[in-house]
């Protein structure tokens, strides 16, 4: 299948979405270490209640009942799920910067923090409407807004550089590039 972008140059789009899911493990880390920093500071919950609340939404919202406390089961759940859409809206991410040919930190840094303020609403929107409702209603909406900035800005930066380094030895007998379709480097050596 033959993905191009908005200038109608072919991208490797499965590449891409490798390494976008790559760079969303990474924003899913960091989006999970500060909320689960924060957690205890703005509720009564401890740093369990964050991944406990995400449990919620395979396992039920009982999962996160009593929202204090180390509980394996939701607990291990709620971290590997986070990863899990953590690795699957990178992906997304990664695939998205490649079709509007965005180049560069900053711009790709930058489009991280829109792209995780937008994941953001769309999460806590589904999620709060469908699956785990009471246990959501838990959760400080600061810190879960904070968590996706800090996904979105982390996954960005951390897609730039891994971008920057994936042109640096493309083929040059490929006329696509990682990020940049508009340009094969002809200097590179074989």
């Amino acid at each position: 299948m033959e993905i191009t972008n908005i200038r109608h140059h072919r991208i490797r789009w499965r590449r891409l979405a490798a390494l976008g899911a790559g760079a969303g493990l990474v924003g899913a880390l960091v989006m999970l270490l500060i909320s689960m920093a924060t957690m205890p500071l703005l509720t009564d919950g401890d740093a369990w209640t964050f991944p406990k609340v995400i449990s919620g939404a395979l396992l039920g919202s009982d999962a996160a009942t009593p929202l204090t406390g180390f509980e394996s089961g939701p607990v291990i759940v709620g971290l590997v799920l986070q990863l899990v859409i953590g690795a699957i809206v990178g992906a997304i991410y990664g695939v998205l910067v490649a079709m509007f040919d965005l180049e560069g930190w900053t711009p790709v840094t930058l489009f991280g923090l829109i792209f995780g303020a937008t994941t953001f609403v769309t999460i806590v929107s589904i999620i709060s409407a469908t699956v785990a409702a009471d246990s959501v209603e838990a959760l400080p909406i600061i810190a879960t807004f904070w968590g996706s900035i800090a996904f979105g800005l982390t996954a960005g930066a951390v897609l730039a550089r891994w971008a920057d380094r994936s042109d640096l030895d493309q083929d040059t007998t490929e006329r696509v590039g990682a990020f940049e379709g508009d340009e094969v480097r002809t200097d590179l050596p074989r």
